[in-house]
């Protein structure tokens, strides 16, 4: 309330200026008092943290099953055209380690190449129960039978899997790469037959502190969580027996999830960290410095029963903005490229490339983020979403190391098709708009020194600069 109070003293400020100046004009007085009679009315005008870029934490998910496909450089080189900086996958242990101690490392050794002269850093998924160390299961699971080796859990098992992760680090540490333990433990698919979460804490402490032993400096992040925990179900195991383990916590560079919407706007997100903060992290132990969180899964799929292909490309933007005002600085888009052909399968239609090869609006979307604010970090929020309805108008200013060169992005969520025009003050337009598929926003006029803003669902980046 202070801080918003702060903001409209300086605004009608600078109104009683203009109208004591004798070149003002009713014009620019009436903007000036639209602008803060709207921004009064939103979360406005915080500050940001100016250290990281936004391509700095612009991931994409990559398939490990690609890499059995003759073409997967070329599918891979897609991720370079797109802007992104890092390349999620999974690290399959039981493909390296097929002998008890001997490790096979050709398939990533061939990957790991090509992303050096891609320029592309690994997030590399520490993952998959192996069949040398994993205690036989056979049960129903989402009413099936299936049968397969259990994760590790004896000592032993525990010992094996961490030390793999250890040299792996090793061999992969000129990469600098992300260091991800396990993927969606709290998932009975991925920790089978049924998600153990002290057992997945015991595994991830065990694996952590091995890998800083051999790389002290090595970035590892976990729990790869499933879901986080959201307005519905506030409840979460896994993220609870994270935060009961001090040296875990300590271990670990960042907290990893996954925030899938699962057709809701992305908006809605900012609720469920909410909810994260003030039922999980507020509770972080008083000793042990808090971690950033990161999310390592964002998509929405476009199949037959999902979201359109238009509306995935309007809210891939969001989804980025969106986090990036949470303070989480690294998203990774699920997934690259279809992994299926099945229209009426939702976990076939994620990609950013269709299963034929053909680009979605997704990619354009994503690639226009990239190139546009890419190089800039997200310096002011000047007005935001209502956080308990997700909706609303939000304005971010996002500028470069200097702070010579600086973008609007803005937007507002789906509506009644009521617009509205909103004036900021202090700065005006410096070139034209560009819509989130890299088009000229000819909806975004330029009014004469005045930045006035018309959002609408789709992300409209603008360029200013300071009004003189």
């Amino acid at each position: 309330m202070i801080e918003r109070m702060t903001i409209l003293v300086n605004g009608m400020r600078r109104i009683a200026a203009l109208l004591t100046n004798g070149r003002a004009t009713r014009t620019r007085v009436r903007a000036t008092l639209i602008a803060f009679t709207l921004l009064a009315t939103c979360h406005v005008a915080r500050a940001q943290s100016t250290d990281a870029t936004v391509a700095s934490g612009l991931s994409v998910q990559f398939t490990d099953n690609f890499l059995n496909l003759p073409d997967w450089r070329e599918r891979l080189s897609l991720a370079s055209t797109l802007g992104t900086t890092i390349v999620r996958i999974d690290l399959n242990w039981p493909w390296i380690e097929k002998q008890p101690g001997r490790y096979d490392w050709a398939l990533y050794d061939a990957f790991a190449a090509e992303l050096e002269k891609l320029r592309l850093r690994p997030l590399f998924i520490l993952n998959r129960p192996n069949p040398l160390y994993g205690t036989p299961y056979d049960a129903v699971m989402d009413g099936k039978r299936d049968r397969g080796p259990a994760p590790p859990s004896t000592p032993s098992q525990i010992a094996a899997f961490a030390r793999w992760a250890a040299a792996a680090a090793e061999r992969y540490q000129h990469l600098n790469p992300i260091w991800e333990l396990w993927n969606e433990p709290d998932q009975d698919g991925f920790w089978p037959p049924t998600p153990n979460p002290p057992g997945y804490v015991a595994l991830a402490r065990e694996a952590c502190v091995a890998i800083k032993q051999r790389v002290s400096n090595a970035f590892v992040t976990g729990p790869s969580a499933a879901q986080m925990p959201t307005v519905w179900r506030p409840r979460k195991p896994l993220i609870q027996a994270l935060l009961n383990d001090k040296e875990l916590l300590t271990c670990l560079d960042a907290i990893s999830l996954h925030t899938h919407r699962f057709k809701q706007t992305p908006e809605t997100v900012s609720r469920d960290y909410a909810v994260l903060r003030d039922n999980y992290l507020a509770a972080w132990p008083a000793a042990i410095p808090k971690k950033p969180i990161i999310d390592t899964e964002w998509g929405d799929s476009a199949y037959r029963s999902g979201i359109s292909e238009d509306t995935q490309a309007l809210w891939l933007p969001r989804m980025f903005l969106t986090n990036l005002m949470e303070q989480v600085r690294l998203t990774n888009w699920y997934c690259l490229m279809d992994v299926g052909t099945d229209d009426d399968e939702m976990e076939h239609r994620f990609g950013l490339v269709r299963s034929d090869g053909t680009l979605r609006p997704a990619f354009q979307a994503y690639k226009t983020l990239a190139r546009e604010i890419g190089g800039m970090s997200l310096r002011e929020t000047i007005a935001r979403f209502d956080v308990a309805t997700a909706r609303g108008v939000t304005i971010l200013r996002f500028c470069d190391e200097a702070g010579q060169q600086c973008k609007i992005a803005a937007w507002s969520t789906e509506r009644d098709g009521t617009s509205q025009k909103i004036t900021v003050p202090g700065w005006r337009r410096s070139g034209p708009g560009i819509d989130h598929l890299g088009r000229e926003d000819v909806s975004q006029r330029n009014t004469n020194g005045i930045l006035e803003i018309e959002p609408k669902p789709s992300v409209s980046y603008i360029p200013v600069t300071v009004a003189r």
